[in-house]
């Protein structure tokens, strides 16, 4: 499992953005959110988790938390078995002098997350607002969350509202995820 900081550049991992079109913001100076961006972006990395984990495939999802004490996350209310709590194990360890924790909670496939809100909290983390699902309060570190498939062990990381990351185990793996993806999200850049 990897950090946050270790996706980028990496020869497995691809990078896709998730929104280039349009503005999280209605207008230059604007503070007012553009909600037609942020549906964009939310529907865009439910395609990529669509795409990526079909029904029954066995997901783990791990997120990073820096910072000490760790504050607790909201991250279970978007998974429908409450038990899975229990099945969580944490680590930590220092990176750049700072705590790191590491959560991981296996869950028994897609149907048991509520994906949607999920992602939404992903995606508004740097845009506080109180109609929108978070992951954690407004002035707490947001967790990052991965997505790894059990069973072929690519992972989904989308880190915020700008994009996403996917990671295959090999070349070919990469290339085949990629293939499952549309091509306006994933331009061959091989």
């Amino acid at each position: 499992m990897s950090r946050p900081d270790q996706f980028s550049g990496e020869a497995l991992t691809e990078h896709i953005e998730l929104e280039d079109m349009l503005s999280p913001y209605l207008g230059i100076k604007s503070k007012e959110l553009n909600l037609e961006y942020f549906e964009a972006v939310v529907r865009h990395a439910q395609q990529l988790f669509d795409a990526l984990f079909e029904e029954g495939d066995p997901i783990r999802i791990v997120w990073h938390v820096y910072g000490q004490p760790v504050k607790p996350t909201r991250l279970f209310r978007y998974i429908q078995d409450k038990l899975v709590r229990f099945k969580t194990t944490a680590t930590s360890c220092a990176f750049d002098d700072e705590p790191l924790w590491m959560f991981t909670v296996p869950v028994a496939d897609k149907s048991a997350i509520r994906v949607r809100p999920l992602l939404e909290a992903i995606c508004y983390q740097d845009f506080y607002t109180k109609t929108k699902p978070r992951l954690n309060g407004q002035y707490t570190t947001h967790p990052f969350v991965q997505f790894i498939h059990e069973r072929e062990g690519h992972v989904l990381f989308v880190y915020d509202d700008r994009g996403a990351y996917i990671r295959g185990t090999s070349p070919a793996h990469l290339q085949s995820l990629k293939q499952k993806i549309s091509p306006s999200r994933m331009p061959n850049r091989t």
